[in-house]
């Protein structure tokens, strides 16, 4: 009788082919953004289209005042005007993200593993969370004062329970015989935590970063507006204040920048954590 022979189920292979799709997508991506910026540039430039308030210049400037500001800025007559301002909001941006998405999440798992305390919390949590996030910033500042201080407090408390409610629906959306059965192959309370628990509360958490990194970086600009002498909300200010449409729209450009670089440093750092997930196994 010979032995049989079991055969190692196959694993999927690397893609190791040119990627086509990526440059497809970064081709129609960059033919967009072209489009709309020589729409934008041709439409201020005509002289019918500027008698409408809202395709004059003086409004909504023009991408090629917009580009030479920005060069002023960091290559040209105005070079290392922008960095001060550019470190300031994103220091503190990523300061009060990452407070909020450490306190957030760890509050959110530690919840979810006492329905009892979770429901005593929860009116004051949702009547915090109520609260008018832009009305508390006049508040926030009178406490913390001008500087860093209230910029990170800011950007926490909008943060905050964005993180928190992921993280806890995380914790409490568990499958009780997944719990089961890791206690029926010998598991602990803590390699449960560390293996199921914190994995899953992990998984939802960084589904809600991407949308917790703009709300940081809204939170500081809405900082910066009241009363800050540096950063890229008082660009916005001063520029409004000046009537400068070019300034407020290079520094909006910065804000985009600044917005599409940080979610896509959080895009690989959640590809390098939740390696295991299907979604990452697939791609």
């Amino acid at each position: 009788m010979t032995d049989a022979v079991v055969a190692a189920p196959a694993q999927p292979r690397a893609r190791t082919g040119f990627p086509w799709r990526r440059i497809g997508i970064f081709t129609a991506q960059l033919a967009l953004l072209g489009t709309i910026l020589a729409t934008w540039e041709i439409c201020t430039g005509i002289a019918w289209f500027r008698t409408n308030t809202f395709l004059d210049p003086f409004f909504i400037s023009r991408p090629s005042l917009v580009a030479q500001k920005l060069y002023d800025w960091t290559l040209g007559a105005q070079r290392g005007f922008l960095w001060p301002h550019l470190v300031s909001t994103v220091g503190a941006t990523l300061l009060g993200l990452v407070v909020a998405v450490i306190t957030g999440f760890f509050a959110g798992l530690g919840l979810s593993q006492n329905r009892a305390l979770a429901a005593v919390f929860n009116p004051f949590i949702v009547a915090l969370n109520s609260l008018p996030r832009i009305a508390m910033v006049p508040l926030i500042t009178m406490i913390f004062g001008l500087g860093l201080a209230s910029k990170v407090v800011t950007a926490w408390f909008i943060v905050f329970f964005l993180i928190f409610f992921n993280a806890f629906k995380g914790g409490v959306s568990i499958e009780q015989h997944l719990i089961n059965f890791c206690r029926t192959l010998g598991g602990s309370n803590r390699q449960i935590m560390f293996t199921v628990r914190i994995p899953n509360s992990l998984a939802w958490t960084f589904a809600a970063l991407p949308n917790a990194v703009s709300f940081s970086l809204i939170g500081v600009v809405i900082a910066e507006f009241v009363g800050s002498t540096t950063g890229m909300g008082y660009l916005i200010v001063t520029s409004l204040a000046t009537m400068n449409a070019t300034d407020m729209f290079a520094t909006i450009t910065v804000l985009g920048v600044i917005g599409l670089v940080l979610v896509s440093v959080i895009s690989v750092v959640e590809r390098r954590l939740l390696h295991w997930s299907p979604e990452f196994r697939r791609t």
